[in-house]
């Protein structure tokens, strides 16, 4: 029993050994000498340092804004200049898309008809896109301002095509029902698309849903795309 007693305390002096041996180790190589409490607590206060910094950070950003706002803002008050650049810089980019407009116009809702539960097979209007290019054109001629598709706006390069049983509209697929959204005189914009044998008229016969409303005020969304020339450049 006292040889048992011996070789069992033995044991727990090695066990003990590495046990501090291992610890020594650790502490020195991942805790750069400090104890695991030590790190812990270095490591918390490097965490706040980083958020309070971060704090500041965002508070000087919303300065800077600020600044450039009030900049601006008296820029265009004391210089005629100044504001008539800013007008038309606001004028072309509502132009070209860029910005959100509002005004009167057209609501046009186009969508699938119910689906003929004898013939087995459903009608899509995405696969008849084409049509859809053809009541934009007619809007386009009766002098639409801005015209959307679902919230995308459409602009020079914006393309209406199919993609799967969807169409592609500045690269992202939207699916029936359309709404298409048109500023301009809403009395023309609407002659425009429900003439007699017109485009309104060819979709109905085709059996698909169509809805136009005349409306007073009518938002259209900016283009939230980018916008890229790699080959046309201006010409001085």
């Amino acid at each position: 029993m006292k040889r048992d007693y011996v070789w069992i305390g033995l044991a727990c002096i090695i066990l003990g050994i590495f046990m501090a041996f291992q610890m020594k180790f650790i502490q020195g190589t991942y805790l750069d000498g400090d104890t695991p409490t030590q790190k812990t607590v270095e490591i918390l206060n490097e965490l706040a340092s980083v958020e309070a910094e971060k704090e500041l950070l965002l508070e000087e950003v919303t300065r800077l804004e600020t600044q450039l706002e009030e900049i601006k803002s008296s820029a265009s008050g004391e210089s005629a200049i100044v504001k008539n650049l800013t007008d038309e810089l606001d004028r072309y980019k509502a132009f070209s898309g860029m910005t959100r407009v509002s005004g009167t116009g057209v609501l046009v809702t186009i969508d699938n008809p119910p689906q003929d539960v004898n013939l087995g097979s459903e009608k899509n209007i995405a696969y008849d896109y084409r049509l859809i290019l053809d009541l934009i054109n007619e809007l386009n001629s009766a002098g639409a301002e801005a015209i959307s598709i679902n919230e995308q706006r459409m602009i020079n390069s914006t393309e209406v095509r199919l993609a799967g049983n969807q169409v592609n509209v500045n690269t992202i697929p939207i699916a029936p029902p359309f709404v298409i959204k048109a500023i301009g005189s809403a009395k023309t914009l609407d002659g425009a698309i429900n003439q007699r044998f017109g485009i309104v008229q060819n979709l109905r016969e085709l059996g698909y849903y169509v809805e136009v409303n005349q409306v007073e005020i009518i938002e259209v969304p900016a283009f939230n795309g980018t916008v890229k020339f790699n080959y046309a450049t201006t010409v001085e």
